[in-house]
């Protein structure tokens, strides 16, 4: 994807305000030409960046939140008219109701032990079901997905007959050192290049995001086992840089 289709994409996302994953992505996908599930996770990644954003300009305001509240508005209210996810504003409100770091963590988990407050209850309840990045739940279905998308690459090279150690067998000792997802046995011949490497993100790959996976992994991989392949599940943008490795997508491997 070139970057001015990635920014205006940014920019009709602002015409669907709230923070449900989902919301507007049909529409954009289809105005913007773009795949469905590339501008999905391009919407949870520029949702999840606006929450760091402004996460202490709401932190430093949540007693005016909690008078209004308290005056009626619930927090799914006050969370879209400030441009905050529901889930996080909560518990800034709960802590100005005097529930402990603790205890707020609790009940998230579980608001039955919410005992007699039910309109807290009952909101709570609400935003937890619906929230999709800063759950529990939510956090294990992103992993889930991470899993799967691993499951796939690991039947592509089977199909390959390509052995390999997998991140699990590197964490486990076999091979010291940075742990890729796929560690090579023998250098795989791709498109007339060799690779010993691949490493999977379940992710849209823009500029943060590539800069994160560079330094803080994928130049160690290079430093440590040569060439590799880093695949962005869910596309990237086409002026990413890459230093001894290759940039891909799924369907550059054959994968839908």
């Amino acid at each position: 994807m070139d970057l001015d289709t990635y920014y205006n994409l940014i920019e009709e996302m602002g015409n669907y305000p709230g923070y449900g994953v989902h919301s507007g992505v049909e529409e954009v996908a289809k105005k913007m030409d773009q795949p469905y599930d590339s501008t999905r996770a391009i919407r949870s990644q520029y949702l999840q960046r606006k929450s760091i954003k402004n996460h202490y300009k709401v932190k430093d305001k949540a007693g005016l939140y909690h008078k209004q509240w308290q005056n009626g508005k619930t927090i799914a209210e006050i969370a879209l008219d400030v441009d905050f996810p529901p889930v996080l504003l909560a518990n800034f409100l709960m802590l100005k109701m005097r529930f402990s770091k603790k205890r707020t963590k609790e009940i998230m988990k579980n608001t039955n032990l919410v005992k007699k407050n039910k309109r807290l209850k009952d909101e709570l309840d609400e935003i937890l079901g619906r929230d999709e990045l800063y759950t529990l739940r939510s956090h294990d279905k992103q992993s889930a997905e991470g899993n799967r998308r691993e499951d796939k690459i690991a039947d592509w090279l089977d199909k390959k007959d390509i052995k390999y150690f997998t991140e699990n067998d590197l964490r486990a000792g076999t091979v010291e050192g940075k742990t890729p997802d796929f560690l090579l046995l023998k250098p795989m011949d791709w498109h007339g290049d060799q690779y010993n490497w691949i490493e999977s993100k379940a992710s849209f790959g823009d500029e943060y995001i590539h800069r994160k996976n560079h330094g803080k992994q994928v130049s160690k991989y290079v430093e440590l086992y040569g060439q590799g392949i880093l695949v962005y599940w869910y596309g990237y943008l086409d002026v990413l840089k890459s230093r001894g490795y290759t940039i891909i997508d799924r369907r550059e491997m054959g994968m839908e």
